[in-house]
């Protein structure tokens, strides 16, 4: 496009001893953004903008400032006829336009240029779109946190998934595509893999591959045909070209050898598959006729003849080596005008067949194994993870379980601290023996040497006529795990301190110390390091019971557990309770961005919640509790301006972003609200305003 089709056409300039005033008065007045300053000789020697002006203040209006005292000089000048994109790249925010006989003709400032090219980039973007809607692929991108970033209209027919429940949804939550995260991990393309939709019984050949930006990762994309109905469509071609555009994926993925030929013989082309097979490249044999495979001895017979004397598929086995398929394509006149012929490798049929039958039962094999490892490791009811985290503490567990060393198991309340220690005994050579559980802050001090020790007929008054064993006793031969172990006071510290190290304990009111043979798991969710500096905790006791530490993580750092342990607690309500629900895939990227200060505990409490509380069939985004969206992880976002445009327009659009954004996330303006740390009235006024300016959410 000319600079002539969008310029500002003036008729008006500037002299350089007028007053800056005058200046201002006229852009003022025709409500432009600047204005050319021309000598005598009416040659362009400056310019004086809007902003030039404003940059002066008040001294613009003293009768002693002029034109040229404000005026930018020199300055460059843009033929009326030149194009306006090439204007963008020069330096400056306005030119004047001359004409072919270099006089002045207009006023082009960069805001007006920058306007254009945003309306340009934006209609490119939605042609883009618009190709992307109507090719009949499925086109599925995502970015490096896994999450949809593309979504054509072909992989909503296939997923029955709308564009506005998978945009911004995590690719699990929307289909079994495990390969287009491993692309993330390795960047290594996976090309021409087959996947089995169950919806409609259907069958699609996928092409993945990573997205690169400046040498890294960002992303993924798979690409989608489907062939299952590939019969079908090669039937009905009617074309070289149709041929070509919608049998290019399929013939180059096919593990058969497939040659394509006109009438005559003549081949247009042959696949990777058939060059595999018989040892010469494809570029060779195309152009020639089957005859020259003939003369090769390559084959011995000539399939076209067959097919061509048939009129109708025909199959031949030659040497026991190869099977040969040739099908006819008709034209509408019912006249051959194709061949397609396929042929497979007998010999490597056979020997994938060998291998397969190898592999079954190699995995056979692995499965019994698994499952055996898996019944050791996983005995525990609890313990359910998928984090390289979670995997690692629990191997570190069951090898702390062969030895009788003690184990102080720290962490956040809820992340499951007497499940590690139930697994830890439950693995040990103490699995027969009693496990005993001490909670250390819920017992009064006065009681704590009772319950600890135990006490001996008559020790106080109200004590058990026959007296009454401790938790040591009872722990005897077995494990006696202290939990949150942090809130034993000082005074009793000690006493346990004894028992542990002489392995013996002496009864409240009793006279002879009893020996115990105890295994010691302790746990907290406190700093016992920090106690000890601050004379809370005594020192010798903590390094008596921190032999060896093991922290388990918060829920929050990793979030790989959080939708099978939501799965799970999902499958033990019903089962318990009877009832059966679906959880909407927006439900689980809520619960991925959740912050779970509760950990594993309030996670099993809010399924519980929702599956009791919900009256409907499916658990969705509105069914969550408010606190969950209040407490959302921060994630810094990032805003890309591209061009320049109105501060008022811009401010505008960032607001239309994030309100849609949070609304479709959050499911309603109440909750947008929410997440967006503002009142209900303030997104529905700003909703209102939007949409009164055209700009819809």
């Amino acid at each position: 496009m000319l600079v002539n089709k969008i310029m500002t056409q003036i008729s008006i300039s500037l002299r350089p001893n007028q007053p800056a005033a005058k200046a201002w008065q006229l852009i003022q007045q025709h409500k432009i953004s600047g204005l050319p300053v021309l000598n005598p000789d009416r040659e362009i020697i400056g310019m004086v903008t809007r902003n030039d002006l404003i940059k002066w203040g008040p001294k613009v209006f003293e009768e002693t400032t002029t034109v040229a005292a404000i005026m930018q000089s020199p300055v460059r000048t843009i033929n009326e006829n030149d194009s306006w994109t090439n204007a963008w790249a020069l330096h400056g925010q306005a030119f004047p336009v001359v004409n072919q006989d270099n006089d002045l003709s207009g006023f082009l400032g960069k805001t007006r240029i920058g306007c254009e090219l945003l309306n340009k980039a934006n209609s490119i973007l939605l042609q883009v779109d618009t190709i992307l809607d109507s090719v009949n692929n499925g086109i599925i991108a995502i970015d490096n946190n896994g999450v949809i970033r593309l979504y054509n209209q072909a992989a909503e027919k296939m997923t029955r998934l709308p564009k506005s429940h998978a945009m911004g949804s995590h690719i699990s939550t929307v289909i079994c595509l495990q390969g287009l995260l491993d692309v993330l991990k390795d960047g290594i393309s996976r090309k021409e893999v087959k996947l089995t939709y169950t919806q409609g019984n259907r069958t699609y050949l996928t092409n993945q591959s990573p997205i690169y930006e400046n040498g890294q990762v960002v992303g993924a994309v798979a690409i989608f045909q489907d062939i299952s109905e590939l019969e079908f469509i090669s039937e009905e071609l009617n074309s070289v070209k149709q041929l070509n555009k919608k049998l290019e994926l399929i013939i180059e993925s096919s593990y058969d050898g497939i040659i394509i030929t006109d009438a005559q013989g003549l081949i247009q082309r042959a696949n990777q598959a058939h060059e595999r097979i018989i040892g010469i490249p494809s570029d060779q044999i195309k152009g020639q006729y089957m005859d020259y495979l003939i003369e090769k001895g390559i084959y011995k017979h000539s399939i076209v003849e067959a097919v061509l004397a048939a009129g109708e598929p025909v199959t031949v086995v030659e040497r026991d080596q190869f099977l040969i398929t040739g099908s006819p394509v008709l034209n509408q006149d019912g006249e051959i005008e194709r061949l397609v012929i396929n042929i497979r490798d007998l010999t490597e049929l056979n020997e994938l067949r060998e291998q397969l039958k190898q592999t079954k039962e190699m995995s056979e094999r692995y499965q019994d194994e698994l499952t055996e490892l898996r019944g050791r490791l996983l005995s525990q009811e609890g313990l359910i993870f998928n984090s390289p985290k979670m995997r690692e503490l629990l191997q570190t567990a069951i090898r702390l379980a062969r030895v009788d060393t003690t184990v102080l198991i720290l962490g956040e309340s809820g992340v499951g601290k007497e499940v590690f220690a139930k697994t830890i005994h439950n693995n040990s050579k103490r699995q027969d023996g009693p496990f005993i559980t001490v909670n250390c802050g819920a017992i009064p001090e006065n009681l704590l040497e009772s319950e600890m020790f135990g006490y001996e007929r008559g020790a106080f008054t109200g004590a058990n006529r026959e007296g009454k064993a401790g938790m040591f006793e009872l722990a005897n031969n077995g494990t006696l795990f202290l939990d949150e172990i942090g809130d034993l006071p000082m005074s009793f510290q000690v006493k346990l301190l004894r028992a542990i190290q002489e392995k013996e304990v002496l009864r409240v009111g009793g006279s002879k110390p009893k020996p115990v043979n105890v295994r010691i798991l302790a746990a907290t969710n406190r700093n016992l390091e920090t106690m000890v500096k601050a004379g809370q905790f005594r020192e010798d006791l903590y390094f008596r019971v921190n032999v060896v530490p093991l922290n388990i993580c918060p829920l929050r750092e990793r979030k790989e557990d959080i939708i099978p342990l939501a799965c799970s607690f999902k499958q033990k309500y019903e089962e318990k309770y009877g009832i059966r629900k679906k959880i909407s895939p927006r439900v689980y990227d809520a619960l991925l961005r959740y912050c779970w200060p509760g950990n594993v505990r309030e996670l099993d409490n809010m399924m519980e919640r929702l599956m009791v509380t919900t009256a409907d069939d499916e658990i969705a985004v509105n069914h969550l509790p408010a606190h969950v969206f209040e407490n959302l992880e921060q994630q810094q976002a990032e805003v890309y301006v591209k061009g320049i445009m109105p501060l008022k327009n811009a401010v505008m659009e960032v607001e239309r972003q994030l309100i849609s954004t949070a609304i479709r996330e959050c499911g309603s303006a109440n909750r947008a609200a929410q997440a967006l740390k503002v009142d209900q009235s303030t997104i529905v006024r700003k909703i209102s305003r939007l949409k009164s300016n055209g700009l819809a959410l």
